[in-house]
């Protein structure tokens, strides 16, 4: 699914690059509609998303978090940069949609009221996202091409680099020393999904869940990667549930979550 271009061949052994990987049409959206069955079942209707009981909306194929202009979280605000990413590689969005605006809903109220009715900015973001899918997948892998290297660079100073290094190549790459694309794909729709893990905001009792949590808790005697991972992403989220504060009620996302876990060791 991903291929990767080997500048030299010491770069294996050496922290990858976003020059390193690249993805075809092809491969971009198929990886693209792996995230959306993940994020939204696949369905077109879900692509503008809004939780009960969250504070922010969810767009796009991952999901990517919009903040309101009076409620901003201490979570990392994905779609202000996704959009201008994929506009500068040739999307054209609504021309009231602009990388710098804040949610154009100020609540889940509003943004039910926009479903129910079908609104005119609801059916064009809705049509913008539908047709932009795979260049919001380079977008996924843009994020993971940029956020590896700080990762390694966080765990080296913590003493677990050579886990969280080991852990990543044995997923990225076959025996043959070729990309995994499945490895490729569980990386790029976990950090677009629970982020990097190195945000101290996205901390709750001081623990966070992100991709550099899942690498340091894989178990690396076991001999399947994908299994390892979907474990320790089960463990670490089974965690962010129970030490979430209890207004977030993370514990209704669990099954979904573990189900998602589930895929990656199931992915084909």
């Amino acid at each position: 699914m991903i291929k990767t271009i080997l500048l030299t061949a010491a770069l294996l052994t050496n922290i990858l690059t976003a020059k390193e990987l690249s993805l075809t049409n092809t491969q971009a959206n198929q990886i693209a509609k792996k995230i959306w069955l993940n994020e939204g079942s696949g369905v077109k209707s879900k692509l503008v998303w809004w939780n009960k009981g969250e504070e922010f909306a969810s767009v796009g194929i991952g999901h990517f978090i919009w903040f309101t202009a009076d409620k901003p979280m201490w979570f990392w605000e994905a779609f202000p940069p996704m959009l201008e990413f994929i506009t500068a590689r040739g999307a054209k969005p609504p021309k009231w949609l602009k990388p710098d605006m804040h949610c154009i809903w100020d609540s889940y109220a509003q943004w039910q009221y926009a479903k129910k009715h079908n609104t005119k900015k609801m059916r064009e973001l809705t049509d913008f996202m539908n047709s932009t899918k795979g260049l919001q997948a380079r977008f996924m892998l843009h994020r993971l091409n940029f956020s590896f290297p700080k990762i390694l660079k966080y765990a080296k100073a913590r003493g677990q680099g050579k886990i969280v290094e080991q852990n990543y190549k044995r997923l990225l790459y076959k025996s043959n020393g070729t990309i995994d694309p499945k490895g490729a794909y569980l990386l790029i729709d976990y950090i677009n999904f629970k982020g990097d893990g190195i945000n101290k905001g996205e901390r709750y009792q001081g623990k966070g869940w992100g991709l550099y949590q899942v690498l340091t808790h894989m178990d690396t005697k076991d001999s399947n990667p994908y299994r390892a991972f979907s474990k320790s992403g089960k463990f670490i989220l089974d965690r962010l549930t129970k030490i979430c504060p209890p207004k977030r009620n993370l514990k209704r996302f669990r099954k979904g979550w573990f189900n998602r876990m589930d895929t990656y060791y199931k992915v084909k």
